[in-house]
């Protein structure tokens, strides 16, 4: 049997070049999905604002003691919620984290108690809009006392950490 040597060259030029063109969409797709760090600003701030609603609420009526001058005083201990980060870009000095809950009236909508913790500096930023500035979320829900009153809580929880996640 003849072989065909000048068709066996102009084949393992065409699979070379096919081998190279799948190993440089291999290399681009691994870079592009590795390239940038996972923003999970969005996800810390939401599960933040669970944690609270948990530690202030409970099957619909608030836990005792909540709308007291303790519990706005301890609010950071009593929840179990801790504000520190790494000392990463300097971030010990400019607190990362924001968190506002205010409770109001149901029938008249006045606020009746409030309570806030972390960088006030950065409430400004949610009235804005953009990729590097703090990730903020707010949730309203609502609850009764012991003594049968009601309440619509509304909460904010803002997350900056952009030096990290936005690049």
């Amino acid at each position: 049997m003849k072989m065909n040597k000048k068709g066996d060259k102009l084949i393992s030029v065409y699979w070379f070049a096919i081998l190279f063109i799948v190993a440089g969409g291999i290399v681009y797709m691994v870079s592009a999905f590795y390239g940038k760090p996972y923003d999970v600003r969005e996800a810390e701030a939401d599960i933040l604002t669970t944690k609270i609603a948990r530690c202030i609420s409970e099957a619909g009526y608030l836990k005792e003691g909540v709308l007291t001058e303790n519990f706005r005083e301890n609010f950071a201990e009593i929840c179990m919620i801790n504000f520190q980060v790494e000392d990463v870009y300097g971030w010990r000095e400019r607190g990362q984290y924001y968190v506002e809950v205010e409770f109001l009236d149901f029938d008249t909508k006045q606020k009746v108690f409030e309570i806030s913790e972390g960088n006030e500096g950065l409430k400004p930023d949610c009235e804005l809009e953009g990729e590097t500035l703090p990730v903020c979320i707010e949730r309203r829900f609502y609850s009764i006392d012991e003594n049968g009153n009601q309440y619509q809580i509304n909460m904010l929880s803002v997350v900056r950490k952009t030096e990290k996640n936005v690049q």
